[in-house]
């Protein structure tokens, strides 16, 4: 069982995007790119909160939690403070929440 919990605030509109995805429940495809993703980017190495810039407008925020039967981390950033290895799972997060059904 693994479970991410996705969240992007802030921007231009400010408007807020959840997503919530079991990844059981997910195409074994789909499943697969978001567990490569998440070990490229060595996830549950990353420290909670990433550190913070100066301030900047308009920027997103992001939160991404991942829960599994032992663990639960969460990692919060931005545009700003991302790490690289970070972004090609958020880009994939922000596309699946664009185009999967609300739960």
């Amino acid at each position: 069982m693994m479970r991410l919990h996705f969240e992007r605030t802030g921007g231009f509109m400010g408007r807020t995007i959840n997503l919530d995805l079991d990844l059981d429940d997910l195409s074994p495809p789909q499943a697969e790119v978001l567990r490569l993703l998440l070990d490229k980017a060595n996830f549950l190495g990353l420290e909670e909160e990433t550190p913070a810039s100066d301030p900047a407008r308009d920027v997103f925020n992001y939160l991404i939690m991942v829960e599994t039967d032992d663990i639960r981390h969460t990692v919060r950033t931005s545009d700003v403070d991302m790490p690289t290895a970070l972004r090609p799972l958020i880009e994939e997060l922000n596309q699946l929440a664009r185009t999967l059904p609300a739960k």
